[in-house]
């Protein structure tokens, strides 16, 4: 291969040190829109069979108030915590949050106040 580039020593340009986040980023990104297109087929599965029995209008009311509550976020709350966190710091404490919801969500089926058919 020749020694052209002066990448940094990486493959492609990247630097050693930048592929573990580069890693971490895509297998949270792969894990992320697994679960956001399983969600509503848990919502939408019968209780019988670990899902929650949501008719469509309630898991569209749930889509979109979690959609509000993203745009909210990314616009009103992100600025500052970026302000005051490096980027870095900001996506390993995320990425703990976001596994830590992820490995949760499966445990809010028995919370379910309706009672069972």
């Amino acid at each position: 291969r020749g020694g052209g580039g002066g990448g940094g020593g990486g493959y492609g340009g990247l630097p050693a040190s930048a592929w573990a986040p580069v890693l971490v980023y895509c297998a949270l990104s792969g894990a992320t829109i697994f679960f956001d297109e399983l969600y509503p087929l848990w919502l939408v599965a019968p209780r019988d069979e670990g899902g929650l029995a949501m008719h469509s209008g309630d898991i569209g009311a749930i889509m979109a108030c979690s959609g509000a509550a993203l745009v909210t976020f990314q616009f009103l709350l992100y600025p500052s915590l970026a302000a005051r966190c490096a980027p870095s710091v900001m996506f390993a404490r995320c990425a703990m949050l976001y596994a830590v919801i992820a490995a949760a969500t499966p445990f809010l089926a028995p919370l379910d106040p309706r009672p069972l058919p």
